[in-house]
């Protein structure tokens, strides 16, 4: 079996994915590969998996791009209808974090520096231009008032070496991608684009308790299946990533990635899709980010 990644190896999606796909090779006796095939804001991978055999051996990893892509861009070769759900198993934080060197030691500082910059736009490096991650900080822009100018990578991982070595100023990214980094202080964490604090990361305090409402943006990691697949399958797979998530070492592993179990079933992972779908097209709307690519 394959589960096709949008990402490339080493950012938060491809660590979870890595995670279950092990446990899920001793569940089903079978091994399970994971391919990364970033690139294209993930429409190159979910286009490979829209037209796999709907046979439940080739799943897509997921996350709220799913949704927000359709929102965004025309000529796209694949819709959020080709997929059925099979399972969420966890959420995670996005936090917005600045290079150690950075003048900015706070969110208003950070807010301060965007609005002396005037027309020379402070740049912020983004992970994809469907991705949750591009999304907060476009929320977060709108909500200060202030102009920023993206720099797009494939994926979270080649971001953060130009954000250690200050070529790149700011990004919103996972926690697992930057907390280890702000823990031995080559990264400052000005914020996380969640409606609480976190609170394996206490100190770092909310977009919107800084000031600048209507900031929230929590990633989730799924997987889906080609429509098609039979139910007995994506109930099969379903059943055992749930039993994958009560391992104790599977848990461990996901704290460490800061990530935390949110499993959702077949029925329940599809009603939640229909309700990410309304809420991002109402975040794109206003926005207006229907400035498609």
């Amino acid at each position: 079996m394959n589960i096709i990644v949008p990402y490339s190896a080493g950012g938060a999606t491809d660590i979870v994915t890595r995670v279950i796909a092990t446990e899920l090779t001793n569940q089903l006796k079978s091994t399970v590969v994971v391919e990364n095939k970033p690139g294209g804001n993930s429409n190159i991978a979910a286009d490979a998996v829209a037209r796999a055999e709907p046979d439940g051996y080739t799943l897509l990893a997921t996350g709220p791009w799913l949704l927000i892509n359709q929102f965004l861009e025309t000529g796209r070769r694949w819709s959020p209808e080709q997929f059925m759900p099979v399972a969420r198993v966890g959420v995670t934080d996005n936090i917005l974090v600045v290079p150690a060197s950075s003048p900015a030691k706070t969110l208003k500082q950070y807010v301060d520096m965007a609005k002396a910059a005037g027309d020379n736009h402070l740049q912020y490096g983004s992970p994809g231009f469907g991705s949750t991650q591009r999304m907060a900080v476009e929320m977060f822009a709108n909500a200060a008032g202030i102009q920023l100018e993206a720099v797009q990578y494939k994926g979270a991982p080649p971001i953060i070496p130009d954000l250690l070595t200050g070529r790149v100023g700011m990004s919103i990214l996972a926690a697992s991608n930057v907390t280890g980094h702000v823990r031995e202080g080559k990264l400052r964490a000005l914020a996380t684009a969640s409606d609480e604090r976190n609170p394996d990361t206490p100190d770092i305090p909310t977009v919107i308790e800084s000031g600048y409402k209507n900031v929230e943006a929590l990633s989730w990691f799924g997987f889906n299946a080609p429509a098609g697949t039979p139910p007995e399958r994506i109930k099969k797979l379903a059943n055992a990533m749930q039993r994958a998530l009560a391992k104790p070492e599977v848990q461990k592993q996901l704290k460490s990635a800061d990530t935390r179990i949110a499993f959702m079933g077949p029925d329940d992972f599809g009603t939640y899709l229909k309700d990410e779908k309304r809420r991002w097209g109402a975040v794109a709307e206003s926005l207006d980010s229907k400035g498609k690519q």
